[in-house]
C-alpha cells in the first residue's frame, strides 16, 4: 500500500490482516470514497472496508477468524 494506514486503529488492524489483493481493493475504494465522494478520511476508510467485505465476504471474513 502506498497510502498511509487508516486513522482508526480497529480499521487499520482489520485492513492489515486482509490478503494483499484485498488491501489493494480497499485502498482503491477508500480513495474513491474520499476524493470522488467527498467523505472524510476516517469515514472513507471504514466504508471501504465494508465495501470489501460486501464484495468478497468469504475471503475477507476468513482472514479475521
Amino acid at each position: 500500500m502506498t497510502r498511509t494506514p487508516p486513522i482508526d486503529s480497529v480499521v487499520a488492524s482489520m485492513v492489515k490482516r486482509l490478503p494483499e489483493h484485498l488491501q489493494e481493493l480497499w485502498l482503491e475504494r477508500a480513495a474513491i470514497r474520499q476524493y470522488d465522494g467527498g467523505q472524510s478520511r476516517d469515514l472513507a476508510d471504514a466504508m471501504a472496508l465494508l465495501d470489501v467485505v460486501r464484495m468478497h465476504p468469504q475471503e475477507a471474513l476468513t482472514c479475521w477468524l
